[in-house]
């Protein structure tokens, strides 16, 4: 099966999976703006001290009601549901996310994307409310770039549009895709944008720029980011990656990293292993003014794996964060196991109080 995987500048109008303020710990209807922008913020990168022990520690394992996006609900997320990103669009809060299953028309596995609507939320608990029946973006013809698997969904409004960025597997090099909907449910597929895998998007000046992953040969190692007038057409800012994984320590190799605005920072979180490529232990945070260079945080990791046997208790990716006043709230996908055994990834729900 392929691998899995997989947000410059000032005045950020809006973030894929950016850090989201719910006015109240649990809302019929959430009231959600970009954290960074809102008066009552608090510092994410301050909860944290230069003790990662410490850090673990400060997590709540949402344990007892993981995953909170189940597989096997529906034919076509049967086996998996994955990779998290949360945008704000038409007073709705969106949660994009991949379902691997197959169809009564393809009994072929593939990885597909969906979304959900977050109807209630607090620091233990989360109710979905289903948009359709079905997943909104399906894999290609066969021989097309995206013909095995569309997955690692990433979502931006730009053009009163939700450009909807994802990791596509099929002929060719791995590469990202983009669909294009009015409405964040219904989408029409653009095509190919370029080569990479796991993007992140933000937008800047009327510009999007896009954090993402390229296999250096010796597995993902850095994150990458281009810039696009258009959503369309993108241009490498930097040859070398912004932020890369460290010679040895617990991010030797990283994945999946979400970009969000605090404050006047920007804020990483990415996934992170010192030994396996692409199936994370634990995630840590950076910081930067300009989105080109990144300071760690001298505490990481921040968060790491669950319990063993437990839902997360074998790998993370893909970060989401949500503000809920007294608390962050976090889905990410979360695995029993790992590529070599018991790989069961599933959406999965922490928190982490404030004071």
């Amino acid at each position: 099966m392929p691998m899995k995987r997989s947000s410059f500048l000032k005045k950020l109008s809006f973030l894929t999976a950016t850090p989201l303020f719910i006015n109240n710990d649990l809302l019929a209807t959430p009231n959600v703006s970009a954290v960074g922008n809102h008066a009552r913020a608090s510092s994410f990168w301050n909860l944290f001290s230069n003790n990662y022990q410490s850090n673990l520690r400060l997590w709540k394992h949402n344990t007892a009601k993981n995953p909170v996006i189940p597989a096997g609900t529906k034919l076509w997320k049967k086996y998996w549901t994955a990779n998290p990103a949360i945008i704000s669009f038409q007073e709705q809060t969106l949660v994009y996310y991949r379902g691997n299953g197959i169809t009564p028309t393809n009994p072929d596995r593939h990885d597909r994307l969906a979304v959900a609507g977050i109807k209630k939320i607090s620091a233990d608990h989360i109710e979905l409310r289903e948009l359709t029946d079905n997943y909104i973006v399906d894999v290609g013809e066969k021989g097309s770039f995206d013909s095995n698997d569309v997955l690692d969904p990433a979502a931006v409004v730009f053009n009163d549009k939700v450009f909807l960025y994802y990791s596509a597997i099929g002929a060719g090099k791995d590469s990202v895709g983009l669909a294009i909907s009015n409405d964040g449910i219904h989408f029409e597929k653009y095509g190919k944008v370029f080569t990479g895998r796991a993007p992140s998007v933000a937008i800047s000046d009327g510009k999007i720029y896009m954090i993402y992953q390229n296999d250096s040969g010796e597995g993902y190692k850095g994150f990458y980011l281009s810039m696009s007038t258009d959503g369309i057409h993108f241009e490498p800012i930097n040859e070398a990656p912004v932020l890369s994984g460290a010679a040895a320590g617990w991010d030797k190799y990283v994945a999946t990293a979400r970009i969000y605005k605090e404050h006047d920072e920007f804020l990483m979180i990415y996934g992170g292993s010192p030994d396996l490529n692409d199936q994370p232990d634990y995630f840590g945070i950076a910081k930067s003014k300009d989105l080109i260079t990144w300071e760690k945080h001298p505490g990481n990791p921040i968060f790491g794996i669950g319990a063993k046997g437990e839902e997360d208790g074998g790998a993370i990716w893909f970060p989401a964060l949500i503000d809920i006043n007294s608390h962050y709230v976090m889905l990410y996908e979360g695995s029993r196991g790992r590529y070599a055994w018991e790989l069961s990834s599933q959406i999965c729900m922490s928190s982490i109080k404030k004071s």
